[in-house]
């Protein structure tokens, strides 16, 4: 009988071995094959979690992202965002601060740094501080907890916030492209934020190939679920109207194409909106990728013309 225990024994601790041996191995795999095309949401290289963001990017950490339409380098600054450092006072010697909320758009998807609108508005003004503290897959909802944690600190002069179509649901959810994320709902006329601290496992901060498993299953139930168009809606304008009382008389300029956005800002007083439809279209070298859909560097360079002639307008400089 203890001959058949021992054997036992041996059995279970060879197949415990032999699966850990080839968890290790299929993770060491999945990370040399396919961290290079990975979104700017699920990488491990600079994508960590956030106990208040639900994730946020690591300071200081460099990458690359490589597609069948792009190469770039991903390069994170001290302050956890794509771009040069930023300064360490703001608004010294007259300078005007530019802060730019987002998601993968506003973060330059696709492009190197250096063609991104922020940059390029940037070049345009030095005498400008452009603070990019966009990150890929915020919804309107994280960008406003961004702005709640920047504004005391860089006293933005004016605030540009870049509309994605996938903020509607974004802004709705307490999971997105597989990583959980707090959930900020309307309670009479305030916001609470809800879910923080966000929770994540032990498993999901060592394992790509354990984040990338769960988003396929995130992927699945999203393609089945009912949302609410309306509600989406409201809940982001919503959202902009915090944002625009958060700041206090700061100008918040919103960027999309949408038509919606445009109304709406039209009826905010202190909310302005830059179309970038019109922008785009005129661009005969097109201003999108053809398959992934974000802005190039061409779109890029319409977008940053179109802001800075929006913010003339605005006599920016002056206020």
């Amino acid at each position: 009988m203890a001959v058949v225990k021992r054997k036992w024994v041996v059995r279970g601790l060879a197949l415990a071995l032999g699966t850990a041996m080839a968890l290790v191995l299929g993770e060491v795999v999945y990370r040399a094959t396919r961290l290079v095309d990975l979104s700017p949401t699920t990488h491990p290289g600079y994508v960590v979690h956030h106990e208040e963001l639900g994730w946020a990017y690591l300071p200081n950490a460099r990458e690359r992202h490589a597609t069948a339409e792009f190469d770039v380098e991903i390069a994170i600054n001290a302050q956890g965002f794509r771009g040069p450092d930023w300064p360490a006072t703001f608004g010294a010697h007259g300078r005007k601060t530019v802060l730019v909320l987002g998601d993968s758009f506003a973060f330059g998807w696709g492009v190197e740094w250096s063609s991104c609108f922020c940059a390029r508005l940037a070049e345009a003004h030095p005498e400008w501080d452009v603070l990019d503290a966009a990150v890929s897959g915020y919804g309107t909802d994280q960008q406003w907890l961004v702005l709640q944690r920047l504004r005391p600190v860089v006293r933005p002069d004016v605030v540009v916030c870049v509309f994605c179509i996938n903020d509607l649901w974004e802004s709705c959810a307490d999971m997105a492209y597989g990583r959980r994320k707090p959930v900020v709902r309307a309670n009479g006329d305030r916001l609470e934020v809800c879910g923080v601290p966000v929770a994540s496992s032990l498993l999901e901060r060592a394992s790509a190939l354990w984040c990338a498993v769960q988003k396929k299953a995130w992927e699945f139930r999203f393609a089945s679920a009912v949302r609410d168009s309306e509600a989406e809606w409201a809940h982001v304008e919503r959202l902009y109207r915090a944002m625009r009382d958060e700041l206090n008389g700061v100008p918040l300029l919103l960027v999309s194409d949408e038509r919606r956005i445009a109304l709406f800002a039209a009826g905010e007083p202190a909310i302005e909106h830059l179309d970038t439809g019109p922008l785009l279209d005129r661009e005969p070298l097109r201003g999108r990728f053809a398959v992934d859909g974000h802005w190039n560097a061409a779109g890029h360079a319409v977008v940053a013309r179109g802001l800075d002639q929006k913010l003339q307008q605005m006599e920016f400089e002056k206020r």
